[in-house]
């Protein structure tokens, strides 16, 4: 599998459905921002305080990580060796 060239993510990026979903994930990541902010995850336990507040914030860092996704960001998180060397459609692998 041949990792996507820049192009192709660009236009991704551009796509009104992936435009959409980014969107929607930047409104949840605020809703949780003002939610925290507001004290509505402190009516628990401490112990549980805690682990509600450590799960949101996981939340809003993988909300962060796709709304805010670059293409070298992208590359660097798909490096398995078996994606990089990312081609242009329809160029042999043995170039």
């Amino acid at each position: 599998m041949r990792a996507p060239t820049e192009e192709e993510f660009q236009a991704w990026l551009t796509h009104p459905v992936t435009e959409a979903v980014r969107n929607l994930l930047k409104e949840k990541r605020e809703e949780l921002r003002q939610s925290w902010e507001g004290g509505s995850f402190t009516d628990y336990s401490k112990d549980t305080t805690i682990l509600v507040n450590v799960g949101n914030l996981g939340t809003c860092k993988g909300y962060a990580f796709l709304t805010d996704l670059t293409y070298e960001q992208f590359t660097s998180e798909i490096d398995d060796g078996e994606h990089i060397g990312a081609k242009a459609p329809g160029s042999s692998s043995l170039d």
